[in-house]
């Protein structure tokens, strides 16, 4: 994976019980993504400080990985075309993770419409 750093760190005020904690949830990498299913697209790496109780077992997980996803992909899309030279990625991936080098991690990845995220795919 091509890599472009942005580091970056918000807030989401997203009504879920992950987030009612106070969460920062920080841009810690960005690229390009060669996934097996869909092609080569953009990857956003979202590290949650500190990580939320109850954040891996949620069901209400992909509300916030869309959230945080349209949260960034306006300013991240056009800074990864610029540095990696990618021109028209498949799609666009939220990877939050959570842990240094063992830890765990929720990947979703999402067409690209106007700019933002758009179905899961």
């Amino acid at each position: 994976m091509r890599r472009c750093t942005i580091l970056v760190s918000f807030l989401l005020p997203v009504a879920l019980p992950v987030s009612a904690q106070d969460v920062k949830w920080q841009l810690v990498d960005t690229g390009v993504l060669s996934h097996s299913s869909h092609g080569g697209g953009i990857e956003m790496r979202i590290q949650p400080d500190p990580v939320p109780n109850g954040l891996f077992g949620s069901e209400n997980v992909d509300d916030l990985l869309l959230a945080l996803c349209n949260y960034y992909a306006p300013s991240v899309i056009p800074f990864v075309q610029q540095q990696t030279g990618i021109e028209d990625p498949n799609f666009i991936a939220v990877r939050v993770v959570s842990g240094d080098v063992v830890g765990r991690y929720v990947l979703e990845t999402y067409a690209i419409s106007d700019g933002k995220c758009g179905e899961a795919l």
